[in-house]
């Protein structure tokens, strides 16, 4: 459902009793002031609420959420033993983790004929709200949910558990209004996993499914899955000789053969002649940080269990950097800078290293080490509608030009101005009149100067700067979806997505604005005043990972890059010995043309050289032989095994502008 859908309701109105007739089989959830609530609950208060529809993306995250509770029932009815832990959601698939006794794929149509039993039943799908005591004597013979339940639920409080017939999940919702709105849906693989990615806890096993609304989206899904595992960026990294992964040596980083850095280099130098471009400055930063560095930015407060900790012999802590921003403001702060100087822009391919768990790495899409076409922009806040649009305008162009694709789509996240103790914001003393910024929840709401909590908020930052974005966004004429409460505690933003060949949206490039740093690292510039000024800080990615890019460009086009990305440009195949000197002649013309190409002089037939190569996707093979020889020519076949003849210089013409001119269509 593309627009969206709005109804008035009353307080202790039931969001259900609001739907009308004709929409009942697709609304499965309401909205109402950012809030997400079951059509079965009652509003707490009068207002606009939204309809979710089961057809939108939100729609599609809660049919998954209540499909893998389809499945955990199902589970629990046919091995009894088993207990369930939890589940998670991705933009179409769900999994669910279990301690049971292992199953295997041919074990999934005896699950799914349970499933879709239960979904038969068309058990409605019910809320209660508990006590806490009340929950963890629901859930008393299921150590994984006591653990949940404890976490997050605090002593004295309440919270929801859902059930489905004789099923009880601990959840917070919402979900599909009964199991009968499950109506397509499907298990697709199973893994081994630890209990919250621990090697050293509990061995679980993990089942993913999908569903959707419809079967006609689950049979398109199941097509489009199909083609994306023969286009597996691991299964054509292998092919092609790109990249590996050592899990004895370093696991999780990945390491680029000659082939893969071909690649990574040109995206990179791609990335660094746009920077030049528009203003931002390569830099390079340290990989190993003081702790004190990690503390003062929050980084290590939020990444601390997912980095690399280390203390050296004379008890210095250190951590491998997990963002590369402390390096850029420091580099910021070895100058005084007046107005006249800003923006200032700081741009770098740096390395980042996450700790991810065993049971979450995948390929490229997820290692522990990537690099991040990583910039920020550290700017006066007059300044941010135009940086934004500069990047607006960058971000499309760039797509268009490596993937050849428009269809680009933007998302706009704000603040939720109910709830601003969830942001940082400045504030001012209505005793003694101080202005200060306090951090999101952080610290107590008192006056720094006289201790007053007697505090004012002021929302003007936060609404100069999504006004910024915004008019960014519809000056160029760029649709976007926008997300109240979205946005990151330090500042607005805007996520930009892409789809690829096979229909799956990727989020590549992001646009955040950050009010937290600039107050955390005591930055400033002199304004015309001379008085000492506050800068915004603009993060900025446009690839995202160099990792996570290079293996959505690989399974975009299945390898088949465009020639300019292409680690072998040109295949040379002689028919004969005979012709073997006539071809080293044309490899060393196209080598000093910068080309990158080799030449076969093994024995062989063609056909079985071509058939040999085929994996590597060359982006021309030349075979020569007597007629070529003798014509001074080349004989060349494109990926469409398509032949033409050439002279040598003319061709050589031809692959350098396709080159230069980072053509994704070949010549001929």
């Amino acid at each position: 459902m593309d627009s969206k859908q709005f109804f008035n309701v009353k307080k202790g109105d039931t969001f259900q009793s609001k739907v009308p007739e004709k929409l009942k089989s697709t609304i499965i959830a309401a909205r109402l002031s950012n809030k997400l609530y079951d059509l079965s609950d009652t509003a707490p208060e009068d207002g606009n609420a939204e309809f979710i529809d089961i057809y939108s993306a939100e729609g599609e995250k809660i049919l998954l959420h209540s499909a893998a509770h389809l499945l955990a029932n199902a589970i629990v009815e046919l091995y009894p033993e088993s207990l369930p832990n939890t589940s998670n959601e991705g933009e179409d698939t769900f999994y669910y983790d279990f301690n049971m006794k292992p199953i295997s794929i041919d074990d999934f149509q005896l699950i799914e004929e349970k499933m879709q039993e239960l979904v038969s039943i068309n058990a409605p799908i019910k809320r209660k709200i508990l006590p806490k005591a009340e929950i963890l004597k629901e859930f008393k013979g299921n150590k994984y949910k006591i653990d949940k339940i404890n976490e997050n639920v605090p002593d004295g409080s309440e919270s929801s558990i859902y059930i489905q017939g004789n099923y009880a999940e601990f959840c917070r919702g919402p979900h599909v209004p009964s199991t009968g709105y499950i109506k397509a849906f499907k298990l697709l693989t199973i893994s081994s996993t630890n209990y919250e990615g621990d090697i050293n806890k509990d061995k679980m096993i993990r089942i993913y499914g999908t569903a959707f609304p419809e079967k006609k989206e689950l049979r398109a899904f199941l097509a489009r899955r199909e083609e994306a595992i023969k286009r597996d960026h691991r299964k054509i990294g292998q092919e092609m000789d790109l990249f590996l992964f050592d899990n004895e040596r370093a696991p999780g980083m990945p390491f680029y053969a000659p082939n893969g850095a071909i690649i990574r280099n040109e995206l990179i130098d791609y990335m660094k002649e746009i920077n030049s471009k528009s203003g931002w400055e390569d830099v390079w930063t340290a990989h190993a940080f003081k702790d004190i560095i990690w503390k003062q930015s929050g980084h290590y407060y939020k990444y601390k269990d997912d980095m690399f900790l280390f203390t050296l012999p004379n008890g210095d802590n250190y951590g491998l950097k997990p963002m590369n921003c402390p390096g850029h403001i420091a580099i910021f702060q070895r100058n005084v800078y007046s107005y006249r100087d800003m923006p200032v822009k700081y741009s770098e391919a740096g390395t980042v290293y996450r700790y991810e768990k065993s049971g979450e790495m995948g390929g490229l899409t997820r290692p522990r080490g990537f690099t991040i076409d990583d910039g920020h922009g550290f700017v006066m806040e007059s300044q941010i509608f135009e940086e934004t649009v500069s990047l607006l305008k960058i971000i499309p162009s760039l797509f268009k030009t490596i993937l050849g694709i428009d269809d680009v789509t933007y998302d706009l996240s704000i603040m939720d101005k109910q709830h601003p103790e969830n942001y940082l914001m400045s504030y001012k003393c209505s005793d003694c009149g101080e202005k200060f910024m306090l951090r999101a929840a952080s610290q107590e709401y008192k006056c720094p100067n006289c201790g007053s909590e007697h505090l004012n908020s002021d929302f003007t930052m936060w609404d100069n700067a999504t006004e910024n974005l915004r008019k960014a966004l519809e000056g160029l004429n760029l649709k976007y979806t926008e997300y109240p409460g979205e946005a990151a505690f330090y500042g607005p933003k805007i996520d930009i997505h892409i789809k690829d060949a096979l229909g799956r949206l990727w989020q590549l490039s992001t646009i955040q604005i950050d009010f937290f740093m600039p107050a955390n690292f005591d930055l400033n510039y002199i304004d015309s005043n001379g008085k000492k000024v506050r800068p915004v800080i603009i993060h900025r990615a446009i690839y995202g990972s160099y990792e996570r890019f290079i293996a959505i460009l690989l399974e975009h086009y299945n390898g088949k890059l465009p020639s300019w990305l292409t680690p072998l440009q040109a295949y040379i195949i002689p028919v004969s010995e005979a012709s073997n000197e006539y071809a080293m002649e044309i490899n060393r013309k196209l080598k000093a043309k910068g080309i990158r190409t080799k030449v076969d002089i093994s024995d062989g037939t063609i056909s079985k050289k071509i058939k040999l190569i085929r994996p590597m996707r060359p982006s021309y093979i030349i075979v020569v032989g007597e007629k070529e020889v003798e014509n001074k020519t080349i004989s060349v076949r494109n990926r469409k095994d398509r032949t033409k003849e050439y002279k040598i210089d003319d061709f050589i013409s031809i692959i350098l502008d396709e080159i230069r001119e980072k053509k994704i269509d070949q010549a001929f």
